[in-house]
């Protein structure tokens, strides 16, 4: 049977997309390792994009899931997703559960290669991801799209991911460059910073602010607070899921002298997943944050909605922000 490569890595794939055809494919993955899988996959376990199951209807194709899919702010619609059983999560995986599901394909993390080694080793094909930009996020989206034989369906999402973004850079191309704020991530602790790899770099310059932490080349940095008193943000954001809050920063007298807590402009942001096609939402809430003279509250929200109902076809539910 005659192979296709292709490559998770958008500036590869994007050239290949076109020849792909039915066959067996090779896939490198992010860790480099070439795995040979036959579309369309009937039997997949989701450690990682499991928000794509109601994007690209796979529910029945499916077969185990992260236990954190459970929780989801994009699955909270979709009880069906608590049906699924859990296979643990990436870097704690239940083997025993997984293999016994025999799928045909596993996709998770990249974090924990000895896992992902491990499971290749039992015989289950595994690929293994992490988007660092939007690209690649897009890319891992299409060979989804590919291995689950929905493509036209993927391209639809990413189009409607696209005209989320095109709204955002519309509106902040009126921010003048002096008034372009300067913003930190903070992520499980309040002195871990998102540093210049990694998706949340790229949305962040996206919607129009400069990350003071981008001089650190990895993903996150543990920072001394003096630092972050240095860098004086003029807005502070905090990871959905990190366990602490605004009130948190915005009491400590610690914090007292930063711009961003005097002024009030510190963030929690919704528990989204950056690594999903929500990652469009979080985009636009970041900037309206940063920019709300520029945005307007009802329209950011129409947005929202729009996009919402295209990709998930449901209204919006879960944790809906304020604009």
């Amino acid at each position: 049977m005659k192979k296709k490569m292709i490559f998770v890595f958008v500036w590869v794939l994007a050239g290949l997309l076109c020849q792909v055809s039915a066959g067996a494919l090779t896939i490198r993955d992010k860790m480099g390792r070439e795995v040979e899988v036959n579309p369309p996959v009937q039997r997949a376990v989701l450690l990682s994009l499991y928000e794509l199951i109601p994007v690209l209807n796979l529910w029945d194709r499916v077969a185990g899931v992260n236990r954190w899919a459970y929780g989801s702010e994009a699955l909270r619609d979709f009880p069906r997703v608590k049906l699924i059983p859990s296979v643990g999560t990436g870097d704690q995986v239940n083997v025993e559960a997984l293999t016994a599901l025999k799928p045909d394909l596993v996709i998770t993390w990249t974090y924990k290669p000895e896992v992902v080694e491990f499971l290749a080793a039992r015989g289950l094909k595994v690929i293994a991801i992490y988007p660092d930009n939007i690209d690649e996020l897009f890319a891992a989206m299409k060979t989804c799209g590919i291995l689950f034989g929905e493509e036209s369906r993927t391209s639809e999402i990413i189009s409607a991911v696209e005209n989320v973004f095109e709204f955002v850079r519309r509106t902040v191309s009126k921010v003048p460059p002096e008034r372009r704020q300067k913003v930190i991530w903070l992520w499980q602790k309040p002195t871990t910073v998102s540093g210049r790899t990694g998706i949340t770099q790229d949305f962040t310059k996206l919607a129009g602010g400069t990350n003071l932490a981008e001089s650190m080349e990895s993903r996150y940095a543990e920072v001394s607070l003096e630092r972050i008193v240095g860098w004086n943000p003029d807005v502070i954001f905090i990871w959905g899921n990190a366990t602490y809050g605004v009130d948190d920063l915005l009491t400590g007298s610690q914090w007292k002298t930063v711009k961003a807590v005097k002024e009030g402009r510190v963030y929690k942001a919704p528990a989204w997943s950056s690594w999903s096609p929500m990652i469009s939402l979080l985009t636009l809430w970041t900037a309206c944050k940063m920019y709300p003279e520029y945005f307007d509250a009802g329209a950011a929200a129409a947005e929202a909605r729009k996009f919402h109902m295209k990709c998930f076809g449901t209204p919006f539910g879960g944790s809906v922000p304020e604009w």
